[in-house]
């Protein structure tokens, strides 16, 4: 796990800030720095050691003859099989580091070398010979890599602010990332907030060959059918157990983020199952009633894991700038500050985590899947003439207790949701209407009330509910609820869920490794027969089969609320100050994207009680704490 850097450019004084740019990333690497220059070709590193602590794990690599060398960010999990196999046909290692692996992977197979990798990475490649650069990310976009071009030049960093250095990569801000990022709380790649740059999105390689840029998809899952009886969960437990056991090598000390539900118990019940010894467990612990520590505390007790509890003080939302400066764009989940948080006090004994994110996208744990399951079996109805307005005006009389005996939220609905609710329901006609209503922060209704004339002229993109229909007429390979998965693997996971675990970890240097990501597992669960995954009211069906098998009835999550971070008890003042000191009408006006009024009524729903009020003053809130922190200048 590290920080990457990369430059082709004939200018000299690019070359005299690129070693400040590889230094910008130290957080993330912050025991070594290497660097490797031919001619206009430059290579940067900074290292977090992980595996091979000696001098020879140090980058950039290079193969034998040393005219080809590599920048990796990540672990290649599967690098001792394919390290034997390289050695028995005459390829000679300088270190026992997992990157090393990939030098002599791309001699033997070429470009095709990443399709037989199994890890997390962000990688670039110089081939001398060929004068070829490679740049690739993961099947999941584990790891971030971003790139700005200007003519013959081209730069590449681990993260954005790098390349904020360079006089040509232009700070315009993209009006088209901002819409987007007001639907979905995050930049979606190939975009980023800023015009001038880009980052690659999962499963992709970039070719930069005489000035020109290529950049083409590499993996998308094999398809199958898979019957769910004993068999599968046999096959998926030796699945899972393999998993987790490739990614248990480490030289440095390596531990669990521990909650309550069944996806991180399954973690660290195979763990114990693959190791010997103590491991150490950290939870997070928020003020509100579905709080799990107490049972993270009955797992760990049973599991002989060193427990750790992580709470959010008083005083933590002062941190939030310096959270901005490492999330590197606008992202708007308060979640980042309790991860902020936890990786920081995971460091003090850890340096990589295991975690259990994936397993609700993939086993279809989540409540907008389900609605959008719902819609289907319904689609006569949401499809008929005029469906679409009587129903949303129907929504409007609905009492509102209603809702809230229908709404699987720790939070209530009121009227600002009921809003939403109704917003849904006009767009019911179509998948891409009614999932962006479901799962978008600000609707195409609110953007349109939100905006000024002029910001609204700039935005090119067309509505997300088009571009979600788009992918979904793409997306034809199995059930329902599959192709729902792998919508959530196009954008929630890479950029939400991926996103905020890299940036909060690695500002602490925390590498983070998630086993329900790997891509065999991902393939079992798309290929798997819905019954494996949703059963009435039940859910991750498998996977609650091998919970059986790790632990005893008592400690069997019988069910788990949908987890956020509550704004509650002190914390409504703080974060309402927090908000009001970034949305004042002078700098509302200042900026030019949003009305005032507009703005003016979030904060009177937000002192209402209004939970999407409070995740919208949320994404307004970030959006402009960005421009705070990086301005045009940067920081």
């Amino acid at each position: 796990m590290c920080g990457i850097t990369a430059l082709i450019s004939e200018d000299e004084a690019d070359h005299a800030l690129f070693g400040k740019a590889t230094d910008l990333l130290a957080h993330r690497g912050p025991d070594n720095r290497g660097a490797k220059r031919e001619g206009g070709v430059a290579l940067g590193h900074r290292r977090l050691s992980i595996l091979d602590l000696s001098p020879a794990g140090a980058q950039p690599m290079t193969n034998e003859t040393g005219d080809i060398w590599i920048v990796c960010n990540g672990e290649i999990y599967n690098y001792q099989d394919l390290s034997r196999r390289l050695k028995s046909r005459g390829h000679v290692f300088r270190s026992k580091s997992d990157s090393e692996t990939l030098v002599h992977l791309y001699e033997e197979y070429g470009e095709s070398f990443v399709e037989h990798v199994n890890g997390m990475f962000a990688f670039v490649l110089w081939d001398g010979r060929a004068k070829k650069l490679l740049a690739a990310v993961d099947r999941f976009g584990k790891k971030p890599l971003y790139y700005a071009r200007s003519g013959a030049k081209i730069a590449m960093a681990s993260e954005l602010k790098s390349l904020l250095l360079f006089d040509w990569v232009g700070r315009d801000i993209n009006p088209d990332a901002v819409d987007r990022y007001l639907s979905m709380r995050y930049v979606p790649a190939p975009m980023t907030i800023i015009k001038s740059s880009s980052k690659l999105e999962p499963a992709t390689m970039l070719v930069w060959e005489a000035g020109d840029i290529k950049v083409r998809r590499y993996w998308s899952p094999a398809a199958g059918q898979i019957a769910f009886d004993a068999a599968a969960v046999d096959r998926f437990e030796g699945l899972f157990s393999d998993a987790v056991g490739i990614r248990l090598q480490s030289d440095v000390p390596l531990g669990v983020y521990l909650s309550g539900g069944v996806d991180s118990a399954a973690v660290a019940g195979m763990m114990k199952r693959l190791s010997e010894g103590r491991r150490v467990s950290y939870t997070l612990s928020v003020d509100y009633k579905y709080d799990e520590k107490e049972k993270a505390r009955r797992i760990a007790e049973y599991l002989d894991f060193e427990f750790n509890p992580v709470t959010v003080g008083q005083d933590d939302f002062g941190k939030m700038r310096e959270i901005a400066y490492h999330l590197d764009e606008p992202f708007g989940d308060m979640l980042c500050l309790p991860a902020y948080l936890l990786a920081r006090e995971a460091k003090r004994k850890l340096t990589v985590v295991l975690t259990g994110d994936g397993a609700d996208e993939i086993f279809n744990g989540y409540f907008h899947q389900r609605l959008m399951e719902k819609w289907r079996r319904m689609g006569a109805l949401f499809r008929a003439p005029m469906a679409g307005p009587f129903l949303s005006n129907a929504a409007g009389a609905v009492p509102l207790a209603v809702f809230n005996s229908l709404f699987d939220y720790p939070d209530r609905v009121g009227p600002r949701e009921r809003l939403k609710i109704s917003q849904m329901l006009e767009g019911c006609s179509s998948f891409g209407g009614f999932y962006e209503g479901i799962t978008s922060c600000f609707t195409a209704q609110d953007k349109n009330a939100a905006y000024t004339g002029e910001f609204r002229r700039s935005v090119g993109a067309g509505p997300w509910s088009g571009q979600i229909q788009r992918d979904w007429a793409g997306i034809t390979a199995g059930s329902f609820y599959s192709r729902l998965s792998v919508l959530d693997l196009k954008y929630w996971i890479p950029f939400s869920v991926l996103y905020r675990l890299d940036k909060m970890n690695m500002a602490h240097a925390v590498e983070t490794r998630s086993p329900f990501l790997d891509y065999r597992v991902v393939e079992m669960a798309l290929n798997l027969e819905d019954s494996g995954k949703i059963s009435g009211k039940g859910n991750k069906i498998i996977l609650r089969k091998l919970i059986e098998r790790l632990y005893p009835p008592e400690l069997r999550e019988k069910g788990k609320q949908a987890f956020y971070m509550p704004v509650t008890g002190e914390n409504r003042k703080r974060f309402r100050d927090w908000a009001a000191s970034l949305l004042g009408a002078k700098r509302i006006e200042a900026r030019g994207f949003f009305r005032q009024p507009y703005v003016d009524g979030l904060f009177e729903a937000y002192d209402g009680g209004s939970m999407l009020a409070t995740r919208q003053l949320t994404a307004l809130g970030m959006l402009e704490l960005w421009f705070d922190v990086f301005g045009q200048k940067g920081r």
